[in-house]
């Protein structure tokens, strides 16, 4: 099945680019013409370039407002209101159809943009979740019917202090994983890579066990606790579930840099995570492109990985693909 649009995902470096290229043609050429690209295929229709949560977080980051009100009227603008969808559902569509595929079941029917929300917020979780009860029903029709004009709302937000204090929370929940990590890092050291991929694995398959066997009993199957799932079939589980593969590969290989990880690589990684398996084609940093082509990835799911705008030529653009999950 071949999509109708191209998927394309863009770092916040790229975004920059971009934001650079529009701003002043003359001292970014490189970037002003990797920018009529991007519009041309945009207007042609061929293209979407989804936001995620890390770009929202490294736009809201910015303390100039008028740096902070060009970066994200340009990523509102050619996003046009689109975000990758959350970890967690992305997550629950993979287990869905790793388990219907092991119950022998008709696999669920999706659209080819499932992935993709116009509710901003669904980079962080659904709205069906009920974490977001509280907005009010004319503000979710408004953010329906303008998703660029609520993009861009919520990149600039309202309040300084809201807004300061939600990248507080943010970095917090950042260091405390990043400090986990530093425990963990002597802890696995003289393990073999292979060792320490099974290891991973086998932690992400604990974490997400209660919906794993919630998953497998509405497909019909007997399961009620890990004793339940054979080794073979939990493997499967993490090597066939993108989110979950990518995550360990990532992580495991991350762990091997020869220096501490950094908040800027926990969301990279978790951008990665999300977007990879999905999109046509990503431009990001050479670390993680780098990693991902160690682990063979973007042979996996089919995704071209780039480190710079200035690739971002018109056969890639005009070429997209279909990604299973």
């Amino acid at each position: 099945m071949t999509r109708p649009k191209t998927v394309l995902y863009l770092d916040q470096n790229a975004w920059i680019g971009l934001a650079r290229g529009a701003w002043d043609k003359a001292a970014f050429p490189a970037e002003h013409a990797a920018l009529a690209r991007v519009i041309g295929a945009l207007e042609a229709d061929r293209l979407i370039v989804p936001l995620s949560f890390a770009n929202f977080y490294e736009t809201a980051k910015i303390d100039d407002p008028v740096r902070r009100m060009h970066m994200a009227r340009v990523q509102a603008t050619i996003s046009g209101g689109h975000v990758l969808r959350g970890r967690r559902r992305l997550l629950d569509v993979g287990l869905q159809v790793r388990i219907a595929q092991i119950a022998g079941v008709p696999l669920p029917t999706l659209p080819w943009d499932w992935f993709l929300s116009t509710l901003w917020f669904e980079t962080a979780g659904e709205l069906s979740s009920g974490a977001f009860d509280e907005i009010p029903a004319a503000a979710l029709r408004h953010m329906r019917d303008h998703p660029q004009a609520a993009v861009y709302d919520a990149m600039m937000g309202s309040d300084e202090v809201e807004r300061r204090k939600a990248i507080r929370t943010c970095s917090a929940q950042s260091q405390d994983l990043l400090g986990r990590l530093a425990k963990n890092r002597p802890l696995v050291a003289n393990e073999s890579f292979a060792m320490r991929l099974r290891a991973y694995g086998a932690r992400l398959l604990i974490e997400e066990i209660d919906r794993v066997l919630e998953l497998g009993r509405s497909q019909g199957l007997r399961w009620s606790t890990v004793s339940d799932l054979s080794p073979a079939l939990a493997r499967g589980l993490i090597s066939e579930v993108p989110v979950l593969n990518v995550e360990r590969q990532l992580a495991v290989r991350l762990e091997d840099q020869p220096r501490e990880p950094t908040e800027n690589d926990l969301r990279d990684m978790g951008a990665f995570i999300a977007a990879l398996p999905l999109v046509d084609v990503m431009v990001a940093e050479k670390q993680f492109v780098n990693l991902s082509i160690q682990a063979k990835l973007n042979a996996r799911y089919g995704t071209r990985l780039l480190t710079n705008l200035t690739a971002l030529t018109s056969e890639i653009l005009m070429t997209p693909s279909y990604q299973s999950i």
